[in-house]
């Protein structure tokens, strides 16, 4: 189950200048396997993500970052388990 804050995977969305359909087809075609309406509750924390689902988020946001010129700010969960 993720340890992240509710809403922090829809900040980095906003902040990262995507909409939820443009951050779903991301996640898409790293390999997620969620529907779109599931990625939204993820968003909205109604549902909870796996830790695969999060970081596959989370690399989707932190490859749109790096777009725009920043670094990664969105954190892996499956770093915090191997540290």
């Amino acid at each position: 189950m993720s340890k992240t804050p509710v809403d922090v995977l829809d900040r980095y969305r906003r902040d990262a200048l995507l909409s939820q359909g443009e951050l779903w087809l991301r996640y898409f075609e790293l390999g997620g396997m969620s529907t779109g309406l599931e990625v939204e509750a993820f968003l909205f924390g109604a549902l909870h993500p796996t830790s695969h689902d999060h970081d596959v988020i989370a690399h989707a946001l932190n490859e749109r970052f790096a777009e725009l010129g920043g670094d990664r700010p969105v954190p892996y969960l499956e770093d915090d388990m191997l540290g």
